[in-house]
């Protein structure tokens, strides 16, 4: 009976020598899951030992340890989160000028309306005449009203969720069932977000 090679003739000695060596390629090496656990220091001391005694005498296992400790070298780039480049800036209370009207702020008492500026936007805030709702009018220079159409608004308690709205085309956004307490209100703007840190709801 002869043994015959993979192209079908009858198997040359170095047919068999070849075979012999891909078979035994490498049968002794640690696979690359395991190198990279001895190069992060993750596998007992017996088994790092082994592999280390390994390493010394096989070419091709230092070459792939020396791959990944250059790998491992690399610094790593992290992007940062998209809310970290979010300017944020903070809107102070602004007392008025006696005689100095806000127009635009439907339907709120005149009386409770707060006024907060950051920059140049201005924020005005009031209760409306339904209980429980209230009404704001956001006005950025150099910003059209319906540029500002759907951008977010937030009203946060203390503890608890946020409620959230829009901005309609005039700037103009409203809360509905809003329980008296304290809040910080933010509203996403095409440069940043506004936030007024108190803001008291009676």
């Amino acid at each position: 009976m002869s043994m015959q090679a993979s192209g079908g003739g009858p198997w040359e000695p170095e047919d068999f020598e070849r075979e012999l060596r891909r078979s035994l390629y490498r049968f002794d090496c640690p696979d690359a899951q395991m190198l990279g656990d001895y190069q992060l220091e993750l596998l007992e001391p017996e088994e790092r030992t082994r592999i280390a005694a390994h390493a010394v005498d096989c070419d091709e296992c230092r070459d792939e340890l020396q791959t990944l400790r250059a790998f491992l070298a690399m610094p790593t780039l992290v992007a940062d989160p998209p809310f970290a480049a979010v300017r944020r800036f903070v809107a102070t209370l602004f007392t008025p000028t006696p005689g100095l009207a806000f127009g635009g702020l439907r339907g709120a008492a005149d009386s409770s309306t707060r006024v907060f500026e950051a920059h140049d936007v201005t924020v005005s805030v009031g209760r409306a005449q339904t209980t429980g709702s209230l009404l704001g009018l956001v006005v950025a220079a150099g910003q059209t009203p319906d540029s500002l159409e759907g951008h977010e608004v937030r009203l946060s308690p203390r503890d608890g969720l946020p409620l959230r709205t829009q901005l309609d085309d005039l700037g103009n956004f409203e809360f509905n069932d809003v329980p008296a307490g304290d809040y910080a209100l933010e509203i996403d703007l095409p440069d940043g977000v506004l936030v007024i840190e108190e803001l008291r709801v009676d």
